[in-house]
């Protein structure tokens, strides 16, 4: 009534006078950060007359809340004051800020069991790049019996963001596939009405994290360290099928293999017998150069017969990957972030692909065989490996030369 809807510049001017208790503040505090609207001024001067003025209220409430940091030692001072102090602080884009208020509220407050602290805590860590520091109240609200699941969610995708910038990869892996688990397979269950995407500060809005993670950036020993730790977590299953993956693109098939008969996956796991047979034979000692070039002619028939079967996983990418390969746009990492990923983008598409890989191993054959029977076989099969690459794999000009040199070469032999 004394002040109006927003309180204005007077409620400004007496704004000290309400830092007589914590509840004044409190209300003041709430009163003079709701958003201002005139009628009268046109959209531009408001908006530039708004900014200054919200940073003034702001600066104001900041050096307040410092000057009179006794009020938020009481249990009914650190409940009405510090969230509302911490959550104006984060939204003026000041961190720090949110920081030192927070340490001004009593080790033994109610209110730093709260899953809103813990939140906005571990955000003004994260914000100011002090990852390691986020950790802490990002696990006290993962674990919180008081948390909802949405915040629960929203704290494992931070996890996520703070050990993919501290490289924990085995940690990293954990919390997204639990993300996973936690929606039923779906990311996007834990997203659509549940506000993740205004509590969180760390999310993909792809809802691909994990499949990126066990597919590009996670290396095969980091996989392995996984399900060394965590061998009985829900859905352990993607990860041991992924590493399986991840061992045939090395040509180490027969351990491969093994992975999959012990999920049940037994096609792939009889391929990988087939392969690990046919690799083993064109490495072979004590074969003739002419013994050796059909040996390889046959591994690549093999592969180039088995699209998506044997170096594509199957199991994350549910024709939805490109969309996924977003490490140029995304705007969570740094510029030595997005390179890696980057380059991890582009050498899992060289090695998923099995025609690609059947066409290297083809190329090889031409180029030693020569004028041969064997030759020109293994380059027709090339050409028609070459013709049948999905578009995902891109390399578009690279493959339309080889189309080109290899019919050319034909057209002569």
């Amino acid at each position: 009534m004394t002040y109006g809807y927003d309180g204005g510049p007077q409620l400004l001017d007496d704004l000290e006078k309400y830092f007589d208790t914590p509840e004044h503040a409190a209300f003041a505090i709430q009163m003079i950060t709701n958003p201002h609207w005139d009628r009268e001024e046109r959209q531009a001067k408001r908006k530039s007359e708004s900014v200054d003025e919200v940073q003034r209220s702001y600066l104001r409430i900041k050096h307040l809340l410092e000057r009179h940091s006794h009020l938020l030692k009481s249990e009914t001072g650190a409940n009405a004051l510090a969230l509302l102090g911490m959550r104006t602080a984060l939204r003026m884009g000041d961190p720090p800020a949110a920081q030192k208020i927070a340490a001004m509220v009593p080790d033994g407050a109610a209110i730093r069991a709260e899953p809103d602290f813990d939140w906005m805590l571990a955000s003004a860590y994260f914000l100011s790049r002090e990852y390691a520091a986020a950790e802490e109240p990002l696990l006290k609200l993962f674990h919180s019996a008081r948390s909802s699941r949405s915040q629960k969610a929203a704290a494992a995708y931070a996890l996520c963001g703070v050990y993919q910038k501290n490289r924990n990869v085995v940690q990293q892996i954990r919390y997204a596939l639990w993300l996973r688990a936690g929606s039923d397979g779906n990311p996007w269950n834990l997203t659509y009405s549940s506000g993740i995407l205004d509590q969180s500060v760390y999310f993909s809005y792809s809802g691909w994290d994990l499949d990126v993670l066990l597919d590009a950036e996670a290396s095969i020993d980091e996989l392995r360290s996984f399900l060394k730790e965590y061998p009985n977590v829900r859905d352990v299953r993607i990860v041991k099928y992924s590493l399986a993956v991840r061992l045939a693109r090395e040509n180490l098939y027969e351990e491969a293999a093994q992975i999959y008969e012990s999920i049940n996956v037994n096609r792939r796991a009889l391929r990988m017998r087939k392969l690990a047979a046919l690799y083993l034979e064109t490495n072979r000692t004590g074969l003739s150069a002419e013994q050796v070039q059909e040996a390889k002619y046959r591994m690549a028939e093999y592969i180039s017969a088995n699209p998506d079967r044997i170096y594509f996983n199957d199991a994350i990418w549910n024709g939805f990957q490109r969309y996924a390969l977003s490490g140029s746009s995304d705007v969570r990492l740094t510029r030595v972030e997005r390179q890696t990923l980057m380059e991890g983008e582009r050498k899992l598409k060289d090695e998923q692909e099995e025609r690609w890989r059947a066409y290297l191993i083809l190329r090889e054959v031409v180029q030693e065989a020569g004028k041969t029977d064997l030759g020109r076989s293994a380059a027709l099969l090339a050409v028609e490996c070459l013709r049948g690459i999905n578009d995902r794999f891109e390399r578009q000009d690279e493959i339309h030369k080889a189309d080109t040199e290899l019919s050319n070469w034909l057209r002569i032999h």
